[in-house]
């Protein structure tokens, strides 16, 4: 399903009458319906069956799946990425030359973007999978895109934004940050900013008009890179601490006082997912809420109660926080009704692969990858 890498290719295209810039708007994701206790659709205390499986569907190379309208997109058990019906799980397409573990984006629900084996950035049409732009990017590995251009970290380690009006480079600079290996950095874009969590546990932010540096704050982490999320201009990071900064300038807003665990090592935050005016982050293994304008904890009954893995991802969908469990030595998906303040109103199965999860979430419905298995689970 690649095209032939290069410029020639788009403009091939766009010579035939086949702009592949000019793509329409994605047909919005179907909803599913989100389960009501009072209607008997499921008993308080024990989780409902998830709405599909796929087994053995995911390679063994783990990459977290990427929701996109109507599929849901993820590194294929064959090589390559899949997309696959966020409603029964089929799979509605696939392109088998694509590395995916150079991470995959969505071009405003329209396009998919990737990399090839050849480092060329591609792009597919989301729902159909039928390719469209390309770009001899040298690409290691995606970072982000926003409504201009896509970023990514090249074979050289350098930051380089394409274009998306045209697949021509818009810039390139090398950053002052140890970037790592195997999609070790992310990227997050928004509002004229290309902020970078670098695999050194330092936070950069670039124009991205023209790749200049604007603010960096360094060894936020102790090891690995940083967490974050934002809301509007405010970037809320986890590390040592639990911090927001100015999105524009880096100015740190707030931070938390973490002390030490009573064994003696120190604490860290992980997993900051930001709803509006509120941040959800882990501390160690214990979820909080707080105010993002503020940095103080809400008043919220199970901080300090409920409790997750460190390293799961923190998934807002339908009327619940969804996260993994685990005792140290098994795990399981737990959703908390943030509805009626209660106790965890269903744990789902144990894993069978407690460290190569995943959980992530859209249109009332929660994808957990569980090793090469992929599955939808209802919501409240």
């Amino acid at each position: 399903m690649l095209a032939v890498g290069g410029t020639a290719a788009w403009w091939n295209w766009r010579t035939d009458g086949d702009d592949p810039f000019d793509i329409p708007p994605a047909v919005a994701a179907p909803k599913a319906r989100a389960l009501d206790a009072a209607k008997g659709d499921y008993v308080l205390g024990e989780a409902p069956e998830p709405l599909w499986q796929a087994p053995s569907a995911l390679s063994d190379r783990p990459a977290a799946p990427l929701p996109v309208r109507d599929v849901l997109v993820v590194a294929a058990a064959k090589g390559g990425i899949a997309a696959h019906s966020v409603v029964d799980g089929s799979v509605r397409w696939s392109a088998p030359d694509v590395e995916a573990t150079g991470r995959y984006l969505s071009l405003s629900d329209r396009l998919v973007a990737a990399v090839d084996r050849e480092g060329t950035l591609v792009t597919f049409v989301a729902s159909t999978g039928e390719p469209k732009w390309t770009a001899p990017a040298r690409a290691a590995s995606l970072l982000d895109a926003d409504a201009e251009a896509v970023y990514l970290i090249t074979e050289d380690g350098r930051i380089r934004a394409v274009n998306r009006s045209d697949a021509t480079v818009r810039w390139t600079v090398p950053i002052d940050a140890d970037l790592g290996e195997k999609a070790a950095s992310r990227g997050l874009a928004a509002r004229r900013r290309l902020v970078v969590t670098a695999a050194d546990g330092s936070v950069a932010a670039l124009d991205t008009a023209d790749g200049r540096q604007v603010w960096q704050h360094r060894s936020l982490t102790d090891s690995g890179r940083a967490d974050a999320d934002r809301s509007g201009g405010t970037l809320c990071v986890a590390g040592r601490q639990l911090a927001a900064y100015d999105l524009a300038d880096g100015k740190e807003l707030w931070s938390t006082e973490t002390p030490d665990q009573p064994s003696g090592d120190p604490a860290f935050w992980s997993s900051p997912t930001v709803d509006g005016r509120t941040v959800y982050a882990t501390e160690v293994v214990f979820p909080v809420r707080l105010d993002l304008r503020t940095g103080r904890p809400t008043d919220w009954i199970h901080t300090g109660l409920l409790q997750c893995d460190a390293g799961s991802p923190l998934v807002l969908q339908g009327s619940g926080l969804w996260s993994v469990a685990t005792d140290g030595e098994q795990a399981a998906v737990q959703a908390l009704d943030l509805s009626q303040e209660q106790r965890p109103t269903w744990t789902f199965p144990v894993l069978r692969n407690r460290d190569r999860y995943w959980i992530t979430g859209d249109a009332n419905r929660v994808f957990l990858v569980d090793g090469t298995s992929l599955s939808a689970l209802p919501v409240f």
